[in-house]
């Protein structure tokens, strides 16, 4: 069975024309997609990032103001030792650069190769 091609109208070199243009469409369609998805995935990491950043920086504040009551304000100890005095654990008065270092130690998560090596690890 032979079949025949439509020999009016369209030639086939012509044809070829509509179907690379067909493909170049499809191809910019399909690279708008994607810049509008690469777009959207950016604008949701920033949001993502910013709430982050935020989420840490009230956290540093609270650690910060906990601290300076802890430091300035030296009548907490004498007045609640008695209520208080199993819930908190013994530790060293710890001054000067010790105390600074756990100030700003506090404040960040620290890996344990950190810890070791500034000599915090039993601090903790």
């Amino acid at each position: 069975m032979k079949f025949h091609s439509f020999s009016g109208g369209i030639s086939r070199k012509s044809q070829q024309g509509w179907i690379m243009l067909e493909v170049t469409l499809c191809f910019a369609l399909l690279a708008f997609v994607l810049h509008l998805v690469q777009v959207q995935s950016q604008t949701q990491w920033q949001s993502i990032q910013l709430a982050e950043n935020q989420r840490k920086l009230e956290e540093n504040q609270q650690k910060q103001a906990l601290m300076e009551m802890l430091v300035v304000e030296r009548n907490w100890s004498a007045d609640d030792d008695s209520q208080d005095s199993d819930s908190y654990p013994e530790c060293q008065e710890c001054t000067g650069s010790q105390l600074e270092r756990w100030f700003y130690a506090s404040q960040h998560d620290l890996s344990e190769t950190y810890l070791s090596e500034t000599g915090l690890e039993g601090e903790e």
